[in-house]
């Protein structure tokens, strides 16, 4: 209505847009948007596949499984037992049994019978003795060490003579020894030290085995 004139006035009236439309735009285009992603996975899968059936398949033998080559071949325990012969404690012909002690012979105690063996003026020190002596002389020279023991032994009464201590489990190595005389313990070598001491004074005790 005019304020002024009272008439009757008309007005336009307009209908709000529709959020129908655009809803059904967007959720079309979503719709679109995942059919698009499953096409492509699906290709993809399928791609997998027909790359994977392309592959040879070889078949794995069970762990253990031996072919008929290595049937036939004999296992290392037969090749052995075949091959080697049984081994005795005998030596064989032409081996040097030198230094060899045969299985289970504990050495000879002190005193245990086997004399010294005497070459010449000297004495010698035999393999299987093990027993105490008296030292006089160590010397880096045999020849100076067996005159040394010639000198030694004349006017002696005890056993006199030269050992190569390399020889010796018990001595140091790199010397010729001049030693006097055998005895069953270190009692006793202590007792002939202090005999001999008048004469050679540098004398001691020492235990001589293989």
């Amino acid at each position: 209505m005019c304020l002024e004139c009272g008439s009757r006035v008309a007005l336009d009236y307009r209908r709000p847009p529709s959020w129908r439309v655009p809803v059904a735009i967007v959720t079309a285009v979503v719709l679109l948007a995942i059919a698009g992603t499953i096409l492509a996975l699906n290709a993809i899968a399928d791609d997998v596949d027909r790359d994977v059936s392309g592959i040879p398949i070889k078949a794995k033998e069970p762990t253990g499984a031996r072919t008929d080559a290595e049937a036939k071949a004999p296992t290392k325990e037969q090749a052995q037992t075949t091959e080697e012969p049984a081994k005795t404690d005998a030596p064989a012909e032409g081996e040097k049994t030198e230094g060899k002690q045969p299985a289970g012979k504990q050495d000879p105690a002190p005193g245990s019978g086997t004399e010294l063996v005497k070459r010449g003026v000297l004495y010698t020190w035999p393999r299987e003795l093990r027993a105490f002596t008296v030292v006089l002389l160590s010397g880096e020279d045999r020849a100076s060490a067996e005159s040394f023991a010639r000198s030694a032994s004349e006017g002696m009464p005890a056993k006199i003579g030269v050992l190569r201590a390399d020889d010796f489990e018990s001595l140091p190595k790199g010397f010729f020894v001049v030693f006097a005389g055998q005895y069953e313990d270190r009692a006793s070598a202590e007792k002939a030290a202090a005999r001999l001491a008048g004469r050679f004074s540098g004398g001691f005790p020492q235990l001589v085995q293989r």
